[in-house]
């Protein structure tokens, strides 16, 4: 498992969407086996994507961040840890421990629950096909082949 954390002069970052280096602690079990220290090549939300791909991000512990960079980290399934401070190493320790730490409820800030939103994508249809197409095509009528 790699924890990545939002990282900052040895502190965890305040803001993930302005945080540019990250610690990357390796874990089997609860057992750290190694860690570095990466950069995020560009700016923005695609930057970071890029970087918690790349070096395979399983769990990423951070600071504030934004609904748009929540639902992309939650949509390509990386457990977050938010809402964090303090010294970056302790709590990756915290994390493989099993100690609560960092603010949960801000990944249920701005969440809803809506009939009409096939993909849970709180209406942000820049990230699917958006809920007016999947409705157009599940009305159209397969054909048969022959």
């Amino acid at each position: 498992m790699n924890i990545g954390v939002a990282y900052e002069n040895g502190q965890i970052a305040s803001n993930l969407g302005g945080c540019r280096t990250f610690l990357i602690v390796a874990a089997e079990g609860q057992e750290p086996t190694g860690k570095r220290l990466v950069t995020a090549e560009g700016d923005g939300t695609t930057a970071l994507l890029k970087l918690v791909s790349m070096e395979k991000i399983d769990v990423l512990i951070c600071g504030a961040l934004g609904l748009a960079m929540r639902n992309a980290l939650e949509m390509i399934g990386v457990l977050l840890v938010p809402g964090c401070e303090g010294a970056a190493e302790e709590a990756v320790a915290k994390f493989l421990v099993g100690e609560k730490q960092g603010d949960p409820t801000l990944l249920e800030i701005g969440r809803e629950e809506d009939p009409d939103d096939p993909m849970a994508c709180m209406h942000d249809c820049a990230k699917c096909a958006g809920c007016g197409p999947i409705e157009l095509i599940r009305q159209i009528p397969v054909e048969e082949v022959k």
